[in-house]
């Protein structure tokens, strides 16, 4: 598990926010969702990378994947992957995309705290 400096993690403040916003999550919106998924990794990788923004690809890469090859997922686990996703595909988040360089550190940091929760007793998904 790749760890990062405490300025790319979220607070307890935002933690809390989080975890609201998952629990609130629209399962029903999981198709809209899934059916974006590869054209803005396709966007994103075509653009100039660091190595945050690497990060995220290989991490929404992951959590696609297990959406897409885990047929019999629980609500616990398929609410926070697909509010993660969701996230990565807002372009209107936190720190909008188009703001060069940043654009999508905070959907780096929303994954990857979904990853970690995940992960904490699920690490078998990760396997592959």
């Amino acid at each position: 598990m790749e760890t990062y400096p405490d300025e790319y993690k979220l607070t307890d403040e935002d933690i809390e926010k989080t975890e609201r916003r998952i629990t609130d999550f629209d399962l029903s919106r999981e198709q809209i969702i899934l059916s974006v998924i590869p054209q803005k990794l396709e966007l994103l990788v075509q653009s100039v990378l660091n190595d945050f923004m690497i990060t995220l690809i290989n991490d929404v890469s992951k959590l696609y994947n297990i959406l897409m090859s885990v047929p019999d997922l629980t609500e616990d686990i398929k609410r926070p992957i697909l509010y993660a996703l969701d996230y990565f595909v807002d372009k209107d988040d936190e720190i909008p995309d188009e703001i060069p360089d940043l654009g999508y550190l905070d959907d780096m940091v929303i994954v990857r705290y979904v990853m970690d929760q995940i992960m904490q007793d699920n690490s078998e998904l990760f396997q592959a």
